[in-house]
């Protein structure tokens, strides 16, 4: 169905489905009084139920045992991730703690040194080192109360922020089980498998936890909610497919280098649709830390 449109086009259409859903997720999971378990696990529910139709016509074949095995691995790493992920999206500034997931590329990087003895070559140290000036950038000392220091040590002294790392750190390693996962089954499989699975689980979760609160206001702010939980489900659903096709043309690190451009974007969002504070400094740290991520990643290719 996407097979003759370019990568490229796929991986910003991705960076896009990334945006919308950041945005509606951060307005369910502040507003909502929902768990970030239940939040989350609706919306990656929903996304895989989404695809279903388009899979029921168009079967493609499928490797059973590699499929499953993919779907294991990368059916944890990202049930993990997107409770992370969750988390620190509702506690902080989407303009502070997106620009962190470019730090996935040094999970590659280092896994490479440590277990393969690889060196990392010139592009990749001077990816590394924007990296580290953006964070350092992003996490300048603001004044504000509960995060004394700055620098990297403020950044940790966020739990919104040490949850975000641990998404960078999830999603560098977990980023090559897609394409076992897509080369088994092809892309609507394993996303509409990779969801409910990650939904399902998260969902099991979210029913061991108390209800929710009861709701201020109910009526139009509730169904303000249901839209923006079904908008975040249908974004992520089409920018997973996307994200898939495109790795089934290039390699990894391309469309992933691609589609960093989200973090970007959704910093840029806080800041103009949100009102999110210390725009130029965190639009700037969000610019460093892209360039550092693509660099580092392109720097992979030798």
């Amino acid at each position: 169905m996407l097979s003759g449109v370019p990568w490229l086009w796929l991986a910003l259409g991705t960076a896009l489905g990334e945006t919308l859903r950041d945005l509606c997720l951060r307005t369910v999971l502040r507003h909502s009084g929902w768990s970030t378990l239940r939040v989350i696990g609706l919306s990656s529910a929903l996304a895989g139920l989404l695809l279903l139709p388009l899979l029921l016509s168009q079967p493609q074949a499928i490797d059973a045992p590699a499929f499953t095995a993919a779907l294991l691995l990368g059916g944890s790493l990202n049930a993990l991730a997107f409770w992370c992920y969750g988390r620190a999206i509702a506690q902080e500034d989407l303009s502070l703690v997106l620009p962190l997931i470019n730090l996935s590329p040094v999970a590659l990087l280092l896994a490479g040194w440590w277990v393969l003895g690889e060196r990392p070559g010139p592009l990749a140290v001077l990816g590394v080192a924007l990296l580290v000036l953006g964070a350092l950038l992003l996490g300048h000392p603001t004044g504000r109360p509960g995060l004394a220091g700055g620098g990297l040590g403020r950044l940790w002294a966020s739990p919104g922020c040490r949850a975000m790392l641990l998404v960078a750190l999830l999603w560098g390693i977990g980023a090559s089980v897609d394409k076992l996962g897509v080369n088994a089954g092809g892309s609507l499989a394993w996303v509409l498998a990779l969801q409910l699975s990650i939904g399902t689980s998260l969902l099991g979760l979210s029913l061991r936890q108390p209800g929710p609160a009861p709701q201020r206001r109910a009526g139009r702010i509730g169904a303000a909610l249901v839209l923006a939980l079904a908008l975040a489900a249908l974004a992520a659903a089409a920018g997973t497919v996307l994200q898939m096709e495109a790795i089934r043309q290039t390699a990894v690190v391309h469309v992933i280098a691609i589609k960093r451009l989200s973090t970007l974007m959704g910093s840029g969002a806080g800041v103009l649709a949100l009102g999110e504070a210390e725009s130029g400094r965190r639009l700037l740290a969000a610019a460093l830390m892209l360039l550092g991520a693509a660099t580092v990643l392109w720097g992979a290719l030798g």
